[in-house]
């Protein structure tokens, strides 16, 4: 279940992991461009806002979906453990079955908040806990031999856009058991994932957003700045190089 620097340094899965790296980062910036703009893009291009709500969904749905399944494949390539590569496998097809149907905008299963809220606690719960597992194995990959690669690179880019996603997940879980405590009303699904990740994402840029949270939510914030800014900074640190590697020459 444990990485060894071995796997890591395999030719194969280093091309891998590279491919996949760029891949989630397509996806990520992606993610968070939709859920922070295409509403008001489509908008003012003319669109009524029912019609820009649903485009913004299906495109969310999409991206979201595919980043699931590269998350999945990306960890493939840090791990030789079939029973845990197969639980994460089942746990992403139930993921997206559920979030297939409980997201969806043009028919949803549920008519009511009430009813669709514990799959959508399991929606954000499983992914939250992907993220959770990438983000461990990539930092292991990433701090592993004494070069820095470009792979590397691309990968350290990853963890800081996942940080700020695996939190907005954090931040709607929150959300789900305690509707309203953004300061203000959001419609559960992906109305309310898309307003957290826009507060997750500014809270990493340092910017005030939903000032009339509630404590938990605003000290979650607080953590969540200082281990962006402490990767960072460990990250150059990194760059710059070992710190004892004055002491070898």
């Amino acid at each position: 279940m444990y990485p060894s620097l071995n796997q890591f340094l395999d030719p194969r899965k280093m091309l891998e992991k590279g491919k996949d790296y760029r891949h989630l980062i397509i996806l990520q910036t992606s993610i968070i461009f939709t859920a922070l703009m295409v509403k008001d893009i489509v908008v003012l291009c003319g669109a009524t806002p029912d019609l820009s709500h649903k485009i913004r969904d299906i495109i969310f749905i999409v991206l979201v979906g595919a980043y699931v399944l590269v998350l999945w494949d990306l960890l493939g390539n840090f791990t030789k453990n079939k029973m845990l590569v197969y639980t994460l496998l089942a746990i992403v097809i139930v993921t997206l079955v559920v979030m297939l149907f409980v997201a969806y905008p043009f028919h949803p299963l549920f008519d009511t908040e009430e009813k669709a809220r514990p799959y959508l606690f399991l929606i954000h719960f499983n992914l939250f806990v992907m993220e959770g597992i990438v983000i461990y194995f990539t930092i292991m990959d990433i701090f592993s031999g004494k070069k820095v690669s470009v792979d590397k690179l691309w990968g350290s880019a990853c963890i800081f856009l996942m940080i700020g996603l695996s939190f907005g997940s954090m931040y709607d879980l929150i959300n789900i058991l305690d509707p309203g405590c953004m300061g203000t009303p959001i419609q559960l699904g992906i109305e309310s994932y898309t307003a957290c990740i826009g507060y997750s994402m500014a809270t990493i840029g340092g910017h005030d957003a939903y000032t009339s949270s509630i404590a938990l939510v605003q000290n979650l914030g607080v953590i969540e700045s200082v281990w962006a800014n402490l990767f960072i900074v460990i990250l150059v640190g990194r760059l710059l190089g070992r710190p004892d590697d004055s002491s070898d020459q």
